[in-house]
């Protein structure tokens, strides 16, 4: 995968729809656009349908494969097409096809998520979704009108196709249960407003927690373990030890440390976050920025567009009263 766009974690309806059902089908899809490349790419039998094919979606496309100008087009062609042209495409395809065939189901939750995102934005967004087979050369890659993802990345974990390029536990968010709100968080990342001049460990939790909340809020049929990609009993260990973990923080001052290292351990993918203890998954910091901006937004009147917008780390800070001790 030549680029890793997405921090965490589309998805069938695995939602219990007793519990949560997105029943208002009329007139779907309303809030996005649909392009489903699957069986086209499949049907490529040459180079030259390669190129073609390129050229019919080249404003997605050349994107999707990082192709920014002439420069030894064709070797990087060729490194892409061989990804098409081998033996085990067609088995990949199929498994691909019984995965995600269903359209309606696959983009519904999405449909919805962003209906509700619209309902109180200024800005209206309505993103063309891509579905793409791959050959495992990117998962995802967004502009304001566009999601394009590679959904062989996201086919269940016992497939035995996998990208061999991510550590096992990041392909543990590369499911079909991940998908949606890794596409989306992936794509309002875009809108998130950040300062680029505050270098604080506290700048960039609050930057990743207001995208967790704002996916969780428009996802709402989805577990927020899915969302914040841990399993269900990595974040019952951290919610256990929130006031544990809260305290190392104040204890040790990360709030405002600026160090990369020092934000890398905390922020950054691991299998755990060993400072802290063993048993604490990685990330940690970005699950802290999300409980932060949750307090936050209890008494705000922010809507989830103007959360996007607040820059103002501090701000949000300190009118959380997020105090779990």
């Amino acid at each position: 995968m030549k680029s890793l766009t997405c921090f965490f974690a589309l998805i069938l309806l695995s939602c219990n729809t007793s519990n949560c059902p997105i029943t208002n089908t009329k007139g779907y899809p309303k809030n996005i656009k649909i392009n489903y490349l699957v069986d086209e790419v499949v049907s490529i039998e040459s180079r030259n349908d390669f190129l073609n094919f390129l050229e019919t979606y080249k404003n997605i496309l050349y994107p999707f494969y990082e192709i920014h100008d002439t420069l030894n087009l064709d070797s990087k062609i060729n490194n892409i097409y061989s990804l098409v042209d081998n033996i085990y495409f067609d088995s990949l395809y199929f498994d691909v096809r019984n995965e995600f065939g269903n359209k309606k189901q696959l983009f519904l939750n999405l449909d919805h998520a962003i209906g509700i995102y619209n309902s109180t934005s200024k800005q209206k967004i309505n993103p063309k979704i891509t579905l793409l087979l791959s050959g495992f050369y990117n998962d995802i890659v967004v502009d304001k009108e566009n999601i394009v993802l590679g959904v062989d990345y996201f086919l269940n974990k016992e497939n035995k196709f996998k990208p061999r390029d991510l550590p096992l536990y990041v392909l543990e968010r590369y499911t079909p249960h991940h998908m949606t709100s890794t596409a989306l968080s992936t794509y309002l990342s875009q809108f998130n407003i950040v300062d680029d001049t505050d270098k604080t460990m506290l700048n960039e939790m609050i930057s990743f927690g207001k995208l967790y909340y704002v996916v969780e809020k428009l996802l709402a049929c989805e577990g927020q373990n899915i969302i914040l990609g841990y399993s269900k009993d990595q974040l019952d260990i951290i919610e256990e030890n929130e006031a544990f973990i809260y305290s190392f923080f104040l204890q040790n001052e990360l709030f405002f440390k600026e160090g990369k290292l020092i934000k890398q351990k905390y922020l950054s993918e691991r299998p755990s976050t060993f400072e802290i203890s063993q048993s604490i998954p990685g990330r940690v910091g970005r699950w802290m920025g999300w409980k932060i901006v949750t307090s936050f937004m209890k008494k705000s009147t922010y809507t989830l567009e103007d959360l996007l917008k607040e820059d103002d780390y501090k701000k949000v800070f300190y009118n959380s009263n997020y105090k779990p001790i």
